[in-house]
């Protein structure tokens, strides 16, 4: 796994993670803005770096690769770890392991529960057949992908993702989704939680992820997009985001 830097080490910690089929580039305008004041830490995930031909191999893999790094760098305090979609199930894995002392942790549309198991040959399916039309560069595929799963700027970016993602990546990715669900008893007290989700059809596993926080984590953070799809504002409105993620990562004076 890549893990890319910005910013001074000398600042605080601010690991910022993709999710599924997203090129790292989607922190582009986030990294502009925090390296100023905050050292963010960007893991490429497994699969999804253009400049390797690696296969994903499971959750507990890339939490222990990012952990070691991390902590044989800068030890084990993190000022705030932020996962976009399936990114967020990595951070959640980070969070219940126990190893790094988390501030913050912030989710956007992450589903931390699990699905039915008779919709996983349907996702499975439906993720394959997707991915080779983008392939292929089918112009449908392409069209109903912008602005709805990778804005136009990053349209290259994320197909270069998809041309060298294996089929095994999308069946591991998805099988290991499939069997997760966030546990109801991770340290409650040293980490602050918060977790913003959409209304649209498209995000109702995050929505059922939001009512399991608020009964299992009852002081964790709702934050909800009235009429915004799975990540709609994270990935097409960066700035309207980052206005949102300074009430939490910005200290007040």
């Amino acid at each position: 796994m890549e893990i890319l830097e910005f910013g001074n080490e000398e600042k605080e910690k601010i690991i910022l993670i993709h999710g599924f089929q997203s090129p790292y580039q989607v922190w582009d305008d986030y990294i502009k803005y925090y390296e100023k004041n905050y050292h963010i830490i960007v893991p490429i995930l497994q699969g999804h770096n253009i400049k390797v031909k690696d296969n994903f191999s499971s959750f507990k893999d890339c939490v222990k690769e990012i952990e070691d790094y991390y902590i044989s760098r800068y030890g084990y305090d993190v000022y705030a770890i932020f996962g976009m979609s399936m990114g967020g199930i990595i951070a959640a894995n980070i969070w219940q392991s126990n190893r790094l002392n988390i501030k913050n942790i912030i989710f956007d549309g992450s589903p931390l529960v699990s699905y039915p198991k008779i919709m996983k040959s349907y996702f499975v399916n439906f993720y394959l057949n997707v991915t080779h039309k983008s392939q292929q560069r089918d112009k449908k595929t392409i069209e109903q992908a912008i602005n709805s799963i990778i804005s136009e700027d990053k349209l290259e970016e994320f197909l270069q993702v998809l041309d060298n993602m294996s089929d095994i990546t999308i069946k591991n990715y998805l099988n290991e989704w499939a069997n997760y669900k966030l546990p109801k008893d991770i340290d409650k007290t040293k980490t602050k939680v918060y977790y913003y989700h959409g209304t649209k059809l498209n995000e109702m596993l995050a929505k059922r992820t939001a009512k399991y926080l608020k009964k299992y984590y009852p002081n964790s953070k709702i934050i909800c997009f009235k009429g915004k799809g799975h990540c709609e504002v994270s990935l097409m409105k960066p700035k309207e985001m980052i206005k949102e993620l300074d009430k939490v990562l910005v200290k007040k004076k």
